[in-house]
């Protein structure tokens, strides 16, 4: 029955050229693809209208899925559909990523993102670790959260998800928790103090970079562990690199006491935070804003072998992601993770 439907809605387009001409049926066509895997996945056959639509057209439903969190799906479609479409560069990354994910046990905590809620607490038990993961635009990690959390979610230690869904990098705070940064502050030590935790982690990636290092000082975290994200976003220092993307000229005028060169907060703050920040060499706006934290004795910059500005992937890739994690969290053996693993 799917396979009948897809190959009348397929019928509409041309192969290729005609993608996407008319945006109703290409949405219908996606639904009806993406249920088609689902099904597939669930019987473990292959898709009914293989031969009927484009891989482009599979590759969009393998993304739709990907975005909703559905990585036993993606996985499932991405392997199968690789041999047919050799030429499609993201089936390849998919299936990639899905290569470089950990297997090993423990299994992750059981998580499933909920993308409208700005909070969410995964507890583990008997750990008094906590890591507040600041997202990206988006409510992203660099990739959707549920896939980044196979690596997360194995770590010795409780997690915290932070999204702002207003994509103002935490400089007004967050509505959950209340009406400033300042409660925000202390509902992250009133959460932290409520699940066990005694020593505060944060990590951030893009936008979610320049309030993980933030909330880390005013919390006197052990560690921050920034992946693309800023250090200074002053005009003086931002209008320097180029186009200012939006999301700083929001910031900028919603939340201008917030607005400051982080290098400075690193070097006066009492508690001596370690900083880890990892960029592309070779994206100079990244590269840039690293550097300017450069010097201090509690700072260490990571260069990833990568021209964009999403680290995250290079480094799932090149195996780089888990050996980073366990430096940031200094894990001498990161391949003996487990349940008794002490975060030290």
């Amino acid at each position: 029955m799917i396979g009948a439907i897809v190959r009348r809605l397929a019928s509409f387009f041309l192969p290729d050229e005609g993608f996407g001409r008319d945006t109703e049926v290409h949405q219908r066509l996606e639904v009806a693809l993406v249920h088609e895997l689902e099904v597939a996945h669930s019987s473990g056959t292959a898709p009914e209208a293989l031969a009927h639509v484009s891989g482009y057209q599979w590759a969009n439903a393998c993304h739709d899925l990907f975005e909703a969190g559905r990585t036993d799906i993606v996985e499932y479609a991405a392997r199968y559909l690789r041999p047919f479409y050799p030429q499609l560069t993201y089936l390849a990354t998919l299936v990639a990523l899905f290569e470089a994910m950990p297997r090993h046990p423990p299994a992750p905590l059981a998580f499933r993102n909920e993308p409208t809620e700005e909070i969410q607490i995964v507890r583990r038990p008997d750990c008094d670790t906590v890591l507040l993961c600041f997202c990206a635009a988006e409510g992203t990690l660099g990739l959707p959260v549920n896939f980044i959390h196979q690596w997360l979610g194995r770590l010795p230690t409780s997690l915290v998800y932070i999204k702002d869904l207003r994509n103002l990098c935490g400089g007004c705070g967050f509505p959950t928790l209340g009406p400033d940064r300042a409660s925000a502050v202390a509902a992250f030590r009133r959460i932290v103090e409520e699940i066990g935790g005694k020593r505060i982690y944060t990590l951030g990636v893009s936008l979610g970079g320049y309030p993980a290092l933030y909330y880390g000082l005013e919390l006197g975290a052990v560690s921050v562990l920034s992946l693309g994200g800023a250090t200074d976003i002053t005009p003086e220092f931002v209008n320097t690199q180029g186009p200012v993307p939006q999301a700083y000229l929001n910031l900028w005028e919603r939340a201008p006491d917030y607005i400051r060169n982080l290098r400075d907060s690193c070097a006066s703050a009492v508690h001596k935070t370690r900083v880890l920040i990892a960029y592309g060499a070779g994206y100079p706006r990244d590269r840039q804003q690293a550097e300017r934290i450069v010097g201090l004795p509690n700072v260490e910059l990571v260069a990833v072998d990568y021209a964009q500005h999403n680290v995250v992937d290079p480094l799932i890739r090149q195996g780089g992601l888990q050996p980073l994690l366990c430096r940031f969290l200094a894990i001498e053996r990161p391949e003996a993770i487990g349940p008794t693993t002490v975060v030290r």
